[in-house]
């Protein structure tokens, strides 16, 4: 009995053994890797249950119906938008897939077409992307104003036929351009034919915009008709140098009826009821700011600011600015980008002035550093 149990007897250099701890290792890594996809799988479930609870938020606020929602819903779908709150919040992404589908639609009868872009302006009014006056930057052609002169150029069989039109029209569809009659008395412009649209707006950026025409309605007047566009390159000389800052500041959102005074008027009311949030300016400029909250508040939406610079002994106050834009940070919070769309002229002078100061005095700081590191290099 004690020889058979020695034959049984596991040794270290016994080659069942070596299989037996090799097994065990194998398998509480199989355990290991399938904890790890699991584990994963929960997360990212969970992230994506996150996202779409603050689309739907959004679209409660915005009272979206239930058709409007759906459509937005099957959009994300289709195109694998990896984050479905950026369809409802940045005008940009709205854009990129809204003019895919409004191509599609093209094609279809007159009705259907007519239709549909009736349902997409109406959505994008209750977004906040229908009104472009305050836009500091243009992300597409569906944002050229109606009414301006821009210098045109066709290109036709290799060669370039410049004329300046008028936006008479930008839709869903595309934008509408007026052509001199001389142009198509010499060559005549048809579909397909690529387009380059060069304009200067608001006096400091001058966009390049190319498309292509997808309709020419004959005249007289003759008017071409282009697809919008996201391919574009702008040249601007920013009007306001920027800086970071961490600066105190109080603010309050305008209610409806103050915001509507405010576009009629360019002033509002002020009422005893208001409640002023406190927040910290992360970057500032004489044309605007961000700052980062827990709150999104509607993009367009009407803030008055209230602050004072280190350098400052009173405050400069009810300066009025627009969300501009929203972006999600990584913890969960929100840069809330700000234009100033009402500052009195001194208050804009200050700001300007101590951004500047505090370019310099950075400056100044960096020098004196790399003087230093090279009186410290040995030779």
């Amino acid at each position: 009995m004690g020889a058979r149990l020695k034959n049984f007897e596991i040794g270290v250099g016994n080659a069942a053994f070596i299989y037996y701890i090799f097994g065990v290792i194998l398998f509480f890594i199989i355990i290991y890797l399938i904890y790890i996809l699991i584990k994963n799988t929960i997360v990212k479930q969970s992230k994506i249950k996150k996202e779409w609870k603050k689309f739907h938020n959004v679209c409660e606020r915005k009272r979206l119906t239930s058709t409007e929602i759906t459509f937005l819903e099957e959009l994300v779908k289709k195109y694998k938008i990896t984050r479905p709150i950026y369809i409802v919040r940045h005008l940009e992404t709205f854009n990129r897939y809204i003019f895919r589908e409004v191509y599609n639609y093209r094609r279809k009868e007159t009705r259907k077409r007519e239709n549909f872009n009736t349902f997409i302006a109406n959505l994008r009014k209750k977004l906040g992307f229908a009104d472009f006056r305050f836009l500091e930057e243009l992300t597409s052609t569906r944002e050229i104003p109606e009414g301006i002169i821009v210098k045109t150029t066709v290109t036709i069989s290799n060669a370039n036929k410049n004329f300046e039109s008028k936006v008479v029209k930008v839709d869903e569809e595309g934008v509408v351009l007026t052509v001199p009659d001389p142009v198509m008395s010499k060559e005549p412009l048809s579909e397909t034919q690529q387009v380059e649209l060069n304009f200067i707006l608001e006096e400091d950026a001058e966009y390049i915009f190319n498309s292509a025409i997808y309709k020419v309605t004959p005249g007289p007047p003759v008017y071409i008709h282009i697809d919008h566009s996201r391919d574009f390159s702008r040249i601007q000389k920013r009007k306001y140098e920027r800086i970071d800052v961490e600066i105190p500041f109080k603010y309050f959102f305008l209610n409806p009826t103050q915001t509507e005074e405010f576009l009629e008027r360019r002033k509002f009311v002020l009422t005893k009821e208001i409640n002023y949030d406190a927040g910290v300016i992360k970057n500032l400029s004489g044309g605007g700011m961000y700052y980062n909250d827990d709150k999104d508040p509607d993009v367009g939406t009407l803030i008055a600011i209230s602050f004072k610079t280190h350098d400052q002994a009173q405050e400069m106050k009810n300066i009025i600015g627009r969300v501009e834009r929203i972006l999600d940070n990584d913890d969960n919070t929100f840069r809330i980008i700000i234009r100033f769309v009402k500052t009195r002229e001194p208050h804009r002078n200050q700001i300007v002035h101590y951004v500047f100061e505090k370019k310099n005095a950075l400056k100044k700081e960096k020098m004196q550093k790399l003087k230093k590191k090279k009186r410290l290099t040995p030779v």
